[in-house]
Formats: C-alpha cells, sequence, structure tokens
C-alpha cells in the first residue's frame, strides 16, 4: 500500500513539474527567497537550500516555484506520517498505551490530511497554462489550511498529559515550506505565518 502510494506521489511530482512553465532566470528563486526571509540570513538559507532539492526551482517562475515548494512540502508531510504509522507498528497493538496509540493515530491522520491539502495545493497552483488569480487565491487557500501539523500533535499529546510527541524539529520545517509556497505564489497581498 505504501508503495502504491510512493508511486502515486512521484507520478504526480513529474506530472506537475511537466506542466508547471519554467521560464524564468535563476535568479527568480533568489529574489523569492529573500522576500521569503525578510531579510534574515538563516531564512534565507533555509530557502534556496530546500529549494535547490528540486533542480527546477533554478528556472521556474513565481508560480512554479509555488508549485515546487508545495511538492517539497507533500513529501514532508509524508515522511512524517509514514515514520508515525511506523512507530504505531513498531509498538504492537498493545505494546504502547491505549492514549499514545490514540494520539499516534490523531498525528498521523492530520500528517495525511495535510500531504492531500499540498498535493491539491499544488495541483490548483500549477493551474492551466494562463490560470488566473482565482486558482492563485484558491491554492493559497488551500496552503493556509495545511500549515500547523506539528502544532496539532504536539497539542494532541500535551491536552493528553502525555510526554514524547513524535514531532521532531525537522518535522517542524514543514511550516516554513508551507510559508515559502504561501510567498512564492504570484498574488499581489500573499501572507505567511510565521
Amino acid at each position: 500500500m505504501a508503495c502504491l502510494q510512493t508511486l502515486s506521489s512521484c507520478a504526480t511530482i513529474v506530472l506537475l513539474l511537466v506542466l508547471v512553465p519554467h521560464t524564468c532566470t535563476a535568479s527568480a528563486l533568489q529574489d523569492k527567497c529573500e522576500k521569503y526571509a525578510g531579510g534574515t540570513q538563516s531564512d534565507y538559507d533555509f530557502c534556496m537550500k530546500t529549494m535547490q532539492i528540486d533542480a527546477a526551482s533554478a528556472t521556474a517562475d513565481a508560480r512554479g516555484l509555488a508549485v515546487i515548494a508545495a511538492i517539497i512540502a507533500r513529501a514532508m508531510a509524508n515522511v512524517t506520517e509514514d515514520r508515525i504509522e511506523a512507530e504505531l507498528r513498531l509498538r504492537g497493538a498493545g505494546a504502547a498505551p491505549p492514549a499514545r496509540r490514540d494520539r499516534l493515530s490523531a498525528c498521523a491522520a492530520e500528517y495525511a490530511a495535510t500531504a492531500r491539502r499540498l498535493e491539491l495545493a499544488a495541483r490548483v497552483a500549477a493551474g492551466p497554462a494562463g490560470g488566473g488569480a482565482r486558482e492563485l487565491r484558491q491554492a493559497q487557500a488551500i496552503l493556509f489550511e495545511a500549515y500547523g501539523a506539528a502544532e496539532l500533535c504536539d497539542a494532541e499529546f500535551a491536552n493528553a498529559g502525555l510526554p514524547g510527541s513524535p514531532v521532531t524539529a525537522a518535522d517542524r520545517r514543514l511550516d516554513g515550506v508551507i510559508s515559502m509556497a504561501i510567498s512564492f505564489l504570484p498574488i499581489a497581498s500573499s501572507k505567511t505565518r510565521a
């Protein structure tokens, strides 16, 4: 099942990368990362390093950069969901206390929903060639809905009085990548959550 999901994810990524026009110079990425970072060198470095995971980011326009960031974020959400699911399997049906299993299940479900939202946001942002402002606003709204999975997972554990949220520092970078996707969208008044 996980193998089919991975193949489906890869096929979606390839399809989106083919559909997204790659017409701008490499400086578009630098410009967008500077805007995202707002003068903070560590945020700029994070943006550049993250976006360079996909070589297409070097020549993508703003819309293409937003799609690439959403795809990278989706991959991050899938990795976190898979890790949480593995912890659930590793601990077995009776090895972990029911409250922990319930919270792990809730976290896995949240990351799965986030991955679906990010896939949808990437597809909507890629849109048809020359897609308009309506699609961009819709993609932005979906990205805002995808934001916050790590906090929701942490809250599940905290509200139950349980230590040891499965969310790691790496998982927390997901919101940063979602914020990049939002800031890259060519919308006049695009706002990001910090």
